[in-house]
């Protein structure tokens, strides 16, 4: 039957000894001088064999200059002829170590009693690097009548007990009032410890507020933009199509920029061509126009047209001929160009209502007689046909948005010629 083992090891390793290891490092720690200063030293009064007194403070004696200084803590100097001594040398150990030797080495060389001994040590730096243990045993009944000896001076104080200031730092006994000054020092290192994690949060603090304002700021201006969005939902709506109404503006805008009005060009042929001119044809094609028909001068047709505002490359692609024998009309072909801002769409108010529609008969007589008429706008290429008679468009309010043909405001209408139109032959 396999037995039971109560010792607490893990891989092979003590556990029991592991908080102990802990403390030994924590305490060695504390003793370093990285943090020593933490832990407070209490100025103490010994009260020496010779009946005088001296200061002792972080374990060296100080001169009190004839002052007196208030402490709580108070020790008394043990005569040489009470103590037995005992020096060793020990190899370099922690704490809790050479404090098991000392008490190893006391038990085997006291002469007193258990109830009755009372010792204490002291490690000092050996020249082999190893330490000089320094023990130093007494008879409690003794310590007491010495202790008892000094009532006078001490009143109602628990004093300590020291032993052998002759190699620095003294050799304390335990069991006396010792305790109460180590409790204090305790209780000042954790204050000290306190506030220097106090100090440390702190500095945090002020190191990371920069940063976390700009985080609440960050997070309120989301919360804020949130909430507007929420908020308008409409405003939105109506932003978003405002902004597909622009682009579409855009869009329509360069199409509309070098796009010719064909009624413009229809109103600047019917003012500028001779009355001995007709015109069989009309082709618009982008910023091109060619026309076609009959006339009793070509060249000075030519001449006129490349004389007009707007127009410019007047050519004929073709040469002109002449049929049906010397009276009559030449044939032409005539090419050119218009410019877009010349013939383009314009939009004015009408500065006056216009006179009553002429008839349709009238109309037709006071107009140069066309051959053919363009085609809708939306085409690019626009052929005409013969001519017909077109109703005239009601009169604009005073005031409207008319169209501007040429550059030019409408004018009133002035008083129909009663003349009839000269026929014009066929070829």
């Amino acid at each position: 039957m396999p037995s039971i083992q109560t010792d607490a090891r893990f891989l092979g390793l003590d556990l029991s000894a592991l908080g102990r290891s802990v403390r030994q490092a924590w305490s060695d720690l504390q003793g370093s001088p990285l943090l020593s200063w933490l832990t407070p030293e209490a100025p103490i009064i010994l009260l020496q064999q010779d009946g005088g007194e001296s200061l002792w403070w972080g374990g060296t004696r100080r001169v009190m200059g004839g002052k007196k200084i208030g402490t709580p803590f108070i020790a008394v100097e043990l005569p040489d002829d009470l103590l037995l001594r005992r020096t060793l040398t020990v190899p370099a150990m922690g704490e809790s170590d050479t404090a098991s030797a000392a008490a190893l080495q006391v038990r085997s060389i006291s002469p007193f009693a258990e109830h009755d001994l009372v010792w204490g040590y002291r490690t000092r730096p050996d020249a082999a690097g190893g330490s000089a243990l320094d023990l130093a045993l007494a008879s409690r009944k003794q310590i007491a009548q010495c202790i008892q000896s000094h009532s006078a001076r001490l009143g109602a104080k628990t004093p300590e007990v020291w032993v052998d200031m002759s190699a620095g730092p003294p050799i304390v006994l335990s069991g006396y009032g010792e305790g109460l000054r180590r409790a204090q020092g305790g209780r000042g290192r954790w204050a000290r410890y306190g506030l220097l994690a106090s100090a440390l949060v702190l500095m945090a603090a002020i190191l990371v507020t920069p940063t976390l304002q700009l985080r609440a700021r960050a997070i309120e201006a989301v919360g804020a933009y949130d909430g507007a969005v929420h908020r308008t939902p409409t405003m939105v709506k109506d932003r978003e199509a405002l902004m597909q109404s622009v682009e579409k503006l855009n869009v329509l805008s360069e199409l509309l920029a070098g796009r010719v009005e064909p009624m413009r060009v229809l109103d600047r042929l019917t003012k500028v061509l001779p009355d001995d001119t007709a015109l069989q044809g009309l082709t618009l094609k982008g910023l091109k126009v060619t026309i076609t028909g009959l006339t009793a001068n070509a060249s000075a047709l030519m001449q006129i047209l490349g004389e007009q505002p707007g127009v410019r490359d007047v050519r004929a692609p073709t040469p002109t001929t002449r049929v049906g024998g010397a009276n009559s009309k030449e044939n032409f072909v005539i090419e050119f160009s218009l410019d877009p801002q010349e013939f383009g769409v314009a939009m004015v108010q009408s500065p006056v209502s216009v006179v009553a529609p002429l008839s349709a008969s009238s109309a037709a007589s006071a107009a140069a007689p066309v051959a053919a008429v363009a085609a809708p706008a939306s085409a690019p290429t626009a052929s005409v046909s013969a001519p017909s008679s077109a109703a005239v468009a009601p009169p604009a309010a005073p005031g409207a948005l008319v169209p501007v043909f040429g550059g030019s405001a409408p004018q009133a209408a002035s008083k129909p010629s009663l003349a009839k139109p000269e026929r014009k032959g066929t070829p």
